[in-house]
């Protein structure tokens, strides 16, 4: 092999490789929702997600006892729409006087067209009342399984990297 050809195969070897690491370490790869312990310092869980998303929240009232859901779209900004609550009647801490459209059906009570925006979300879970997240119809996190009293914040990341989005 010539000199030349030598330096072409090199050349290209090392350009290959470039382009392998920038994909593997760099790359946008997508984003993701995850939960984040703010006091451990430490990410419990983490899915991927795109605009138009749907999350729903399930909780039990602490005071009530009774079921209340939360469901909210993910934003094309990366922020969380809430567009909907549920909750199995009125009582102490549920929004009675919203003014938007109510309804009731098979025992909930539905407020619609909420439209309030959120940047993330912070919670301080509860292993009794704090119950599961749900993606696109699908359960995806239960918060049970955290310890009580956990301080969690909820955001969309950029994950970077295609080796490093696991």
């Amino acid at each position: 092999m010539n000199n030349r050809k030598k330096y072409l195969f090199v050349f290209l070897a090392a350009a290959a490789a470039a382009v392998f690491l920038w994909w593997a370490y760099f790359a946008p790869a997508g984003k993701r929702f995850r939960l984040y312990d703010r006091v451990r310092e430490t990410e419990v869980f983490s899915v991927p997600v795109k605009a138009g998303d749907q999350l729903r929240l399930e909780i039990e009232h602490s005071f009530e006892h009774i079921p209340w859901y939360e469901y909210y779209t993910v934003t094309e900004d990366d922020q969380f729409n809430l567009d909907a609550i549920a909750v199995a009647g009125y009582g102490a801490g549920i929004p009675a006087e919203m003014d938007v459209p109510t309804r009731i059906e098979d025992g909930m009570v539905w407020m619609e067209e909420i439209n309030s925006v959120f940047p993330n979300f912070k919670w301080i879970t509860s292993a009794t009342y704090m119950k599961s997240l749900t993606l696109n119809g699908e359960i995806v996190f239960d918060f049970r399984s955290l310890p009580d009293a956990s301080r969690i914040l909820g955001e969309i990341i950029n994950v970077r990297g295609n080796l490093t989005s696991v």
